[in-house]
């Protein structure tokens, strides 16, 4: 008999307000092509993992239910994403999690795979992509330097790590008070783990103002349409 294959548990993080992009709702239940920009997640995960969990914020409960349309699992977020993602990991059954962002609507299948190669192999998996612009220093409104952008990369979801190893980070760093801008990052620095590096992709936006939102609709167009 084979061994067997290793669960995967998907943490799809919901619980912000998203009062930067100026709509009625919380920005993952915006409706973008006639469903909620949570869903094209929920539905990226369920074919790739063994479970979904969501992670909502409290008040949300009913506006969940109104919208979604399908048996998921949820917990209750905290003040803090951390605290949010600490929800999600604790209610995870699987041996690895992917912790994914809602408002990141566009990651493809291909990146999601590759994130749980990295993973399974190296333990922890983040994707990146490389800063093309120029980067400036700025200080008191002035350009004090500039700087190498060739060794500067922007962090994406989905991150991939062995649950136990992310729940130890976690509840050492919420404990200790320390907060971190994602998960990779609290890996390394409460373990000092290095999660492996894969190719990001540019496609993967997080919806965070109204024209990253025009643009999300644009995406999906042309991926609905390949």
């Amino acid at each position: 008999m084979g061994a067997a294959v290793a669960t995967i548990s998907a943490i799809i993080v919901a619980a912000g307000r998203g009062s930067r992009l100026g709509a009625a709702l919380p920005k993952a239940y915006v409706s973008v092509h006639g469903k909620p920009l949570i869903v094209y997640s929920l539905e990226l995960f369920e074919r790739l993992c063994s479970e979904s969990i969501v992670v909502i914020h409290p008040d949300d409960e009913q506006l969940f239910q109104s919208l979604i349309e399908r048996p998921v699992r949820r917990v209750h977020g905290g003040p803090h994403r951390q605290d949010s993602v600490l929800a999600g990991v604790r209610a995870a059954s699987g041996e690895y999690v992917l912790v994914h962002d809602a408002s990141r609507p566009c990651a493809s299948r291909s990146l999601v795979e590759r994130v749980i190669s990295a993973m399974r192999e190296h333990g922890a998996a983040v994707p990146v992509i490389p800063i093309t612009d120029s980067v400036k220093r700025i200080r008191d409104n002035q350009i004090i330097s500039d700087e190498d952008r060739s060794q500067l990369f922007c962090a994406q979801t989905p991150q991939g790590f062995r649950r136990t190893l992310l729940l130890e980070a976690l509840e050492r760093a919420c404990a200790l008070g320390r907060y971190f801008t994602d998960e990779a990052g609290c890996v390394f620095a409460m373990s000092g783990v290095r999660p492996a590096i894969v190719p990001g992709e540019a496609s993967n936006i997080k919806v965070t103002t109204p024209f990253d939102l025009q643009l999300a609709q644009c995406l999906l167009t042309s991926q609905r349409a390949a």
